[in-house]
Parts: C-alpha cells; sequence; structure tokens
C-alpha cells in the first residue's frame, strides 16, 4: 500500500489529468495510490524524482504482498528494496542474500508495467534463484489490467 504525499499528489494529478479513479482513491480514508502510480508510469515520459520514487516505493511493496517470502531481494537503488519469494529456495535471515537482483528505477519502471521483456532488462542478478523474479513482472499490463 503505498500512502500518498501532498508532493507526490500534486505529480499525480498534474500527469493524470481528470482520472476519476485517482479522485476517488483519494477521498478514501486510508488511500493507496498504487494503482494510480502505475497508470502514471504506462506513459513513458519522464516521471520525475518525486513520482520515480514513489513508483518505485509502490512497486516494491506490491511486489512484497504478492509474492511473500525471503528468497530473492529485489533492489532499486536509492528508492526501494524487497524480498519476495515463490516457495523455491533458501529464505535468508540476516546480511546479504545469496539471491539478488539489481536494476535502476527505469528498468524497474519499465518492467513493472510492461514495455520492458525480462529478457531485454539491464540488471545485476546472482543467485541461482535469482531469475525467479522475473515470474513477477509486469505488476500491470500495458493495456492496463
Amino acid at each position: 500500500m503505498f500512502k500518498p504525499t501532498p508532493k507526490v499528489v500534486a505529480a499525480l494529478r498534474e500527469r493524470l489529468g481528470t482520472d476519476a479513479a485517482l479522485e476517488t482513491d483519494l477521498t478514501r480514508r486510508r488511500p493507496d495510490l498504487t494503482a494510480a502510480l502505475l497508470r502514471a508510469a504506462a506513459d513513458p515520459a519522464p516521471l520525475g524524482r518525486d513520482l520515480t520514487a514513489a513508483v518505485c516505493r509502490a512497486g516494491c511493496a506490491l511486489l512484497g504482498e504478492r509474492h511473500p517470502g525471503a528468497t530473492i531481494e529485489v533492489r532499486v537503488p536509492p528508492f526501494a528494496a524487497v524480498q519476495i519469494g515463490f516457495g523455491t529456495g533458501p529464505s535468508h535471515t540476516r546480511g546479504t542474500p545469496p539471491n539478488v537482483v539489481e536494476m535502476s528505477a527505469d528498468t524497474f519502471i519499465a518492467l513493472a508495467v510492461g514495455r520492458l521483456a525480462w529478457a531485454d532488462a539491464t540488471m545485476s542478478a546472482s543467485g541461482v534463484h535469482a531469475d525467479e523474479a522475473s515470474r513477477a513482472f509486469p505488476l500491470r499490463s500495458p493495456a492496463g489490467g
């Protein structure tokens, strides 16, 4: 769940215009802007630092919700990191995990919205289970699903 900050809300409104779903989300007592952030990221135009950070943090949080575990750590420096699992491999408890995938924010966002395929992404991956993270992407389909 991604909680809004005034800067992020303003940037989303600027990016999405009159987006009824965003306004509906904002009326909730505890709004979750993850879907709105992914909609905003679907356009390949630059997001700016505030939205880039928000999309990365919300995307990593969504990865953790959808794929709980501690086998693979997905890192998007300097914005976010999350540990995920798919029921295989070791569960890491402290220190650097044996399975790490690290990528730029632009790569993470492109994977998250389906603009980039895992096989075409530039990233650093280590560990025998690191490539299993590919199963988690995209977070949102390019068509808007």
